[in-house]
């Protein structure tokens, strides 16, 4: 059964974690972990991992929907979090080569992406998407 309270523990650790039982309860969790995400509801710890687990969440029925979660991240303020949506957004596309129909990022999204390399990314994540985008 799932509760978002264990879930909300789990999350909130300073490291990012590789899987959290509660995840087994897959539409609970996902739903819960995109509106906390969505209405910036949880603290940065919380926050991060939460990304995390929507990017192992995506495939195969919520890859469209996380992709865009992440590309409207693109536009935070705080760099460490326009970063991570950055580097999991290009890590869905990349993920998804090997899928029968591969992600590809809509005009927006790219838009968006681009925009973020412009407005500033970690030094990590701006080489990846300058290779990503072969710049």
């Amino acid at each position: 059964m799932f509760s978002s309270e264990n879930l909300v523990k789990q999350l909130d650790q300073p490291r990012t974690i590789d899987w959290a039982p509660e995840l087994k309860s897959r539409k609970d969790a996902f739903a819960f972990l995109a509106e906390g995400v969505r209405g910036n509801k949880l603290n940065p710890n919380q926050f991060r991992n939460a990304l995390h687990m929507l990017f192992r969440m995506a495939f195969p029925e919520n890859a469209n929907e996380v992709l865009q979660i992440f590309a409207n991240l693109t536009t935070h303020q705080d760099i460490e979090v326009r970063s991570e949506a950055v580097q999991l957004a290009i890590g869905l596309l990349r993920t998804s080569t090997n899928l029968k129909t591969p992600l590809l990022f809509s005009d927006a999204q790219e838009t968006a992406v681009r925009d973020a390399m412009n407005r500033g990314l970690t030094t990590k994540v701006a080489g990846l998407a300058r290779k990503f985008f072969a710049i």
